[in-house]
């Protein structure tokens, strides 16, 4: 895994001779020279990991590469962050900047050439102790596109697939969710060993259509071994979609009774289901049963997920018990030829053999049978022998454990990727992974190297979709043929998490970790504990990200982040504190990160962007979704490397040269239409947001409202490359067509809540929307809705409002199967 790290500094290498040559003069062809050894180094390692097991000798040269693809990184990253600094100097600090300048070049060169001597003694104890087999050169040579494309050629299979060979399970327990005799509050217990699909089945069951139609009310949440139960009863509510926006807001402040008290309200009297997944305790259970109602005539149910067989069946009340099974090799196989053999279009009775020959050894379990699967997908049948060989020497227990499979598909990965599987660690266990956040936390790490052919983005979420392909990853929720979110099971988030340890990439702290981690370069705080965190005062300047996942409140004289050279700050739902109360605001010491390319602060409660935000100038992603309405003054014009911008922006909104500008949700109609819209080339994410008059506390402050002005349609449809639009407002937001006809060809979502149309007429032609996949009409005055017949030939969802639906409509037949009308 060393090679990955290598590879990560050997781009970084790479862009910063691209984009900084000028400041490197001095020192340009030292840098390339350690390029091309770092380069040379990797395949060394490839060969050194390819052995079976590391030899003593072996292992402490791959930690002297380590340690020096650390060193090189931090000199880099050490010397642009002072030139940064001086270039933000004023007044009679500035004249000392030359001097400095001078003094900084002269730093770099005696670091680049001591770096240049090490990395020839690494090369030298390579050489002495003949440690690797080094013929060729190794990864690096396909450009990004031809990678990509390579990505494209195997898209991840539906997660269904994980319950083949449990189709008499469902049937059982269908049976039990729908016999309309139950009532009272029934359990369900589903147990059994990680990897034998109890979430995957549990999924099933909850997203049938049978269930959706009996249950009006379902939820779904996670609780694994570390859990909040406030946490637990907030994603319940949720999950099940009654609360408003302006609602959840509210609740978010509740204490632990009182959102057991709110969901209790909520679900009694009414039919519903509820999934309870990856229970490790009985006190979890017990601690979340007094908000769920028993709802004596409804018969309501909740399902339960665990490994322990006690937990299953130390229930009160009415339950049923269910357990999982190992798999025949019938179903075994079955499971496997389904993903295997995806990319062949014959497969020969030798192949088949070699395989039936490792699925016996996967003892059944369809966790280790998917990920085989998803290895083997990827060779060639001249290559599923040498795989069956190096599987026969680490069996255990004469099994193929899921851990070697996954150790194996690391093996012969390309960096990038194997990189993007140990990030997936950051997230708590069991959790559901957006995949948008995911991948603006992967564009911001720079994780993946890019060039001018593709978005970043979409590389990135090709890497995702390999993953997912390999059945590394599971894909959850799928909108419109993508991948809105996904999770890593708990098997192989423990593999990722070692593995990151060993190489100081990642290290997740809990009240198990004891040492302070002082060369780690990302640092991730679950829960309560960012309390123990901070009051440790733990300095780490050699750390890239910190993130935080939870909700917690913090003292603002404790936290310590004075960390330069991050690049990810991920503060979501923490709660500065200052004299008993949430403070405004954050630490001053966040204004000094000038590296951060990624700040979250998402459901913070704050109520004032932070005035440093504009001493960021690299920041890419700005997360401050979750919080009140900023209504102050925000001023971006100096960060020109934007992408992605998400909150609720209705003060005066400033920015500059948004060419990157990717995401922009959400501002008001008069910020809007103050924008140079020509600018906005790769926006794709649009929100528009009117909120008025502007309401705190139950007090119309009007004084802070910047007027309401019509949404011109031409404004919008310059935006070539947008994929979503979303107007919506708390009273009325005013569209203005221009013209009757609307288009905008690339455009896959189109949202449009409380508008008022001026005209009251809208026509969709056949060139309008080409790619749209779904289309919400929640408008106010609309007297004529008129689609051609071959209009939207993508569209699988339709919904219009109550005023709508009476307008004239003319639409096309093949719409009304699927039109869903909603109360407004």
């Amino acid at each position: 895994m060393v090679d990955a790290i290598t590879g990560f500094v050997v781009g970084k290498i790479g862009n910063y001779l691209i984009e900084e040559a000028s400041m490197l003069m001095g020192v340009k062809d030292d840098l390339e020279d350690l390029k091309t050894e770092l380069t040379c180094i990797q395949g060394f390692l490839k060969d050194v990991e390819a052995r079976e097991q590391e030899d003593e000798v072996s292992k402490e040269w791959t930690k002297l590469v380590l340690d020096f693809a650390y060193d090189v990184e931090d000199v880099l990253d050490t010397y642009f962050l002072k030139l940064e600094e001086r270039s933000q100097r004023r007044g009679l600090k500035r004249l000392t900047n030359k001097i400095g300048r001078k003094i900084d070049a002269y730093n770099i060169v005696d670091d680049i050439r001591i770096l240049k001597r090490r990395i020839l003694d690494v090369t030298r104890k390579r050489e002495t102790y003949g440690i690797g087999n080094f013929s060729e050169r190794r990864g690096g040579e396909s450009n990004l596109s031809l990678r990509v494309r390579e990505l494209r050629r195997a898209r991840s299979i539906d997660q269904e697939e994980l319950v083949v060979g449990l189709e008499d399970d469902a049937k059982i327990l269908l049976a039990k969710l729908l016999d309309e005799r139950e009532y009272n509050r029934f359990i369900i217990s589903i147990f059994g060993m990680g990897g034998l699909g109890k979430t995957a089945l549990a999924r099933k069951l909850y997203n049938s259509e049978e269930v959706k139609r009996r249950f009006k009310y379902r939820a779904w949440t996670y609780v694994s071994q570390e859990y909040k139960t406030g946490d637990i009863l907030m994603r319940i509510i949720r999950s099940l979609g009654v609360a408003s926006a302006k609602e959840l807001e509210k609740i978010r402040k509740f204490t632990e009774e009182e959102l057991e008290v709110y969901l209790h309200g909520i679900l009694e009297g009414k039919k519903y289901l509820v999934v309870v997944d990856d229970i490790w305790e009985r006190e979890a259970w017990e601690s979340l049963k007094r908000a769920l109602p028993c709802n004596h005539e409804e018969g309501s149910i909740v399902i339960i997920t665990t490994r322990i067989r006690a937990v299953a069946e130390g229930v009160d009340g009415r339950f049923y018990a269910h357990k999982l099974r190992f798999l025949t090799f019938e179903e075994s196989w079955k499971l496997f030829e389904q993903k295997a053999f995806i990319n062949m279009e014959w497969v020969d009775e030798d192949l088949r053999k070699i395989g039936k020959e490792m699925v016996q050894k996967c003892s059944g379990l369809p966790l280790a049978i998917v990920v085989l699967a998803g290895l083997l997908s990827r060779k060639s049948p001249s290559e599923w022998n040498d795989v069956c060989n190096s599987l026969w020497r680490r069996l255990k227990d004469n099994s193929i454990h899921v851990s070697t499979l996954c150790d194996l598909s690391l093996k012969e990965m390309r960096h990038e990727l194997k990189l993007c599987f140990l990030y997936l660690s950051i997230f708590p266990e069991d959790y559901e992974i957006e995949v948008e956040k995911l991948i603006r936390l992967l564009v911001a790490e720079g994780i993946i190297q890019g060039d001018e052919e593709m978005m970043m983005e979409d590389v990135v979420r090709y890497y995702i979709e390999e993953l997912i392909g390999r059945s590394l990853v599971e894909a959850v929720r799928v909108e419109r043929g993508k991948v809105m979110s996904c999770r890593i099971h708990d098997l192989l988030r423990d593999v990722a998490i070692k593995k990151s340890k060993e190489l100081n990439f990642l290290n997740v702290y809990n009240d198990h970790v004891a040492a302070q981690h002082t060369c780690c370069r990302r640092e991730v705080v679950h829960h309560q504990i960012i309390n123990k965190y901070f009051s440790e005062k733990r300095m780490n300047k050699r750390m890239r990200s910190f993130l935080f996942f939870g909700e917690s409140k913090v003292n603002v004289k404790t936290t310590t982040l004075n960390m330069k050279l991050l690049r990810v700050l991920n503060l979501g739902g923490v709660h500065f504190i200052q004299k008993g109360d949430i403070t405004l605001s954050f630490p001053d010491v966040v204004g000094d990160l000038i590296h951060l390319r990624y700040f979250g602060i998402a459901d913070t409660r704050v109520k004032n962007l932070p005035g440093f935000i504009s001493n960021l100038r690299f920041l890419q992603t700005l997360d401050a979704s979750g919080n009140d309405s900023f209504i102050q003054k925000i001023d971006l014009r100096k960060l020109t490397s934007l992408r992605h911008v998400i909150g609720k922006f209705l003060g005066d909104f400033l920015i500059g040269d948004a060419m990157n500008l990717q995401t922009l949700r959400s501002i008001s109609s008069y910020n809007w239409s103050k924008l140079k819209h020509e600018l906005l080339i790769n926006l794709r994410d649009l929100k528009i947001y009117e909120n008025y008059p502007w309401v705190d506390n139950g007090r119309v402050r009007t004084s802070y409202f910047l007027g309401t002005v019509p949404v011109y349609w031409g404004s919008i449809t310059r935006l070539r490359n947008l994929r979503v639009l979303k107007l919506e407002a708390t009273a009325t937001i005013y569209l203005s067509l221009e013209s009757e006809e609307v288009k905008l060809p690339r455009l896959e979502d189109l949202i449009l809540k409380d508008c008022d149309l001026v005209g009251g007429k809208m026509s969709i032609s056949e060139q309008g929307f080409g790619r749209l996949r779904k289309l919400q009409l929640f408008i106010e005055k609309l007297d004529e809705l008129q689609i051609e017949e071959q209009a939207m030939p993508n569209l699988i969802q339709l919904k219009l409002s109550t005023k709508v639906q009476y307008c004239h409509l003319v639409i096309p037949n093949r719409f009304r199967a699927f039109i869903q009308i909603y109360e407004t």
